[in-house]
């Protein structure tokens, strides 16, 4: 009865595993932490910077990609609707009175957050 009940769990987390290579990638694609930038990722770094990005590192995977600043980073808000990205905080900020957030800098958001909706808290993730 043991084995029915784990075959499901090891099967479900064999499909969530992530595989992680020795050769570089462009934007996007997972590489080691330690892996050098190959020239085809500099050819993407080029579109990235005309399209207003850097190319950057991000999340635990150390992924390389590519990185849209927002022009209102940082600045307060209570609501989504008030960014151009999400309007987030410290996902243990007070559950009492209106929550002030602050825009996110760009749109490769990682940590641990909760987005501010009208003043109030709501889905806090951690994106790692």
């Amino acid at each position: 009865m043991r084995a029915l009940f784990l075959a499901p769990i090891l099967l479900l987390g064999a499909a969530c595993t992530q595989a992680v290579t020795d050769e570089p990638g462009a934007a996007g694609e997972v590489v080691a932490p330690d892996a050098q930038v190959s020239s085809s990722a500099s050819i993407d770094g080029d579109t990235c910077t005309a399209a207003g990005g850097f190319l950057d590192r991000r999340g635990r995977a150390n992924t390389l990609m590519c990185v849209h600043p927002y022009a209102d980073a940082g600045e307060k808000c209570t609501d989504n609707q008030q960014c151009d990205g999400k309007c987030v905080a410290a996902p243990d900020d007070g559950p009492d009175g209106e929550v002030v957030g602050t825009c996110q800098a760009d749109d490769a958001l990682f940590g641990c957050y909760a987005e501010v909706v009208d003043g109030k808290l709501v889905r806090a993730i951690c994106v790692d």
